[in-house]
């Protein structure tokens, strides 16, 4: 489950209930127009991150932190630093996991789950979320943030998630906070801090072999 998880950070628009502090957005054109242009001039990110995993089976939160990298042309890093080493490295079709204790990879064009994951993840990192048939989505925003609420429309999506969550910045439509809300109400909670846009990244951070 931890690796589905890892790969789901950032997503694609049916009615949900609306959050507290949050309206409806009543241009969903300008807000498409603009998240997509946005999207779509972004080169690579860097970002920390902090995760807060909450399972109703452990009484207290599970707290961990660590780097993320976004390069364009599908390559994304996750890497775990605190309080144990985990990387992800996705580059295209190929997928690398390591841990402390092993190195695995995989081919993501093999597995259709891991490649529906992966297809969201890249979609909406060049701006194609909506094109997306996995999810539906409804947009919510206050002054500071959009509120993107997904919720999955397949039944292979259904099997992992209730609903997901994205918290965008309305200044230059940073991902803040991504909540995965599992369907036995366990959730995962990254916010991101410290971001660095377009800034060039080297091709080693995304190798997989």
């Amino acid at each position: 489950m931890k690796l589905y998880s890892l790969l789901l950070l950032f997503l694609p628009f049916t009615l949900l209930a609306q959050p507290t502090g949050f309206s409806s957005v009543k241009d969903i054109t300008s807000f498409k127009t603009n998240f997509t242009k946005a999207s779509q001039a972004l080169e690579s990110v860097s970002s920390d991150f902090v995760q807060i995993k909450n399972l109703s089976m452990l009484k207290d939160k599970i707290t961990s932190s660590g780097k993320f990298y976004y390069k364009k042309g599908n390559k994304v890093r996750l890497e775990y630093k605190k309080p144990f080493y985990y990387l992800m490295v996705l580059n295209g079709g190929s997928m690398m996991v390591k841990d402390e204790q092993k190195q695995s990879n995989y081919n993501t064009h093999s597995n259709k789950m891991m490649q529906s994951i992966n297809n969201i993840m890249m979609d909406c990192m060049s701006g194609n979320v909506y094109k997306n048939k996995d999810f539906t989505t409804q947009v919510f925003e206050n002054p500071k943030e959009f509120l993107l609420q997904m919720t999955p429309s397949t039944s292979m999506m259904k099997k992992l998630f209730s609903k997901i969550e994205v918290s965008v910045s309305k200044t230059d439509y940073r991902v803040l906070r991504l909540n995965m809300i599992e369907n036995g109400g366990d959730n995962s909670l990254m916010t991101f801090s410290g971001h660095v846009l377009n800034k060039p990244l080297d091709e080693t951070l995304f190798a997989t072999k």
